[in-house]
């Protein structure tokens, strides 16, 4: 089923992006890079677990922004899932223009040039494995590669344009 596109002004906008913010997610860094050892990199809280059976994630990714053709040349990617003490980090990456961006953090690189942050909760390297486009966005389904997990759990949470953390973490 379709819809029509809406205007910028349709009434419904304001009142789905009011939800959208009532909804608390987890902040991740996406990252790739490209042949020329450029590295790209995004902050997103749209992502989330796919499947265990293969162990799969979803990434939702404006085709505007500029990760988004160096992701789908490379091929791959990481997710780098932020803890709450990295809030002033992710700051610092989204207001840097995006040639600066790994400016900041402790940034190592893997086999294929994906940049990853090793202090984040947990890092996952994907794999391309699909795509589909919905509106402004592509979902891209990531095939986890491999995976790195830290041993706390604190996520660094995003709700109602604010950061945040879990009550008593």
């Amino acid at each position: 089923m379709s819809h029509p596109a809406l205007t910028q002004d349709h009434p419904i906008l304001d009142d789905f992006r009011q939800a959208m913010r009532r909804v608390a997610s987890g902040v991740a860094l996406v990252t790739t890079g490209d042949v020329e050892g450029n590295r790209f990199g995004i902050a997103m809280t749209a992502f989330m677990s796919l499947s265990f059976d293969p162990p799969s994630l979803v990434i939702a990714v404006n085709r505007t922004a500029l990760i988004h053709k160096p992701l789908l040349a490379n091929g791959a990617f990481c997710v780098n899932v932020l803890s709450d003490s990295q809030e002033a980090l992710c700051q610092d990456f989204v207001s840097r223009a995006s040639h600066d961006r790994f400016g900041a953090g402790e940034w190592l690189a893997d086999e294929r040039g994906i940049p990853y942050l090793p202090g984040a909760l947990s890092n996952i390297f994907c794999a391309v494995g699909s795509r589909q486009s919905s509106g402004s966005h592509d979902v891209i389904v990531g095939l986890a590669s491999r995976v790195a997990n830290r041993d706390e759990i604190s996520p660094l949470l995003f709700v109602d344009g604010r950061y945040g953390a879990m009550a008593g973490s």
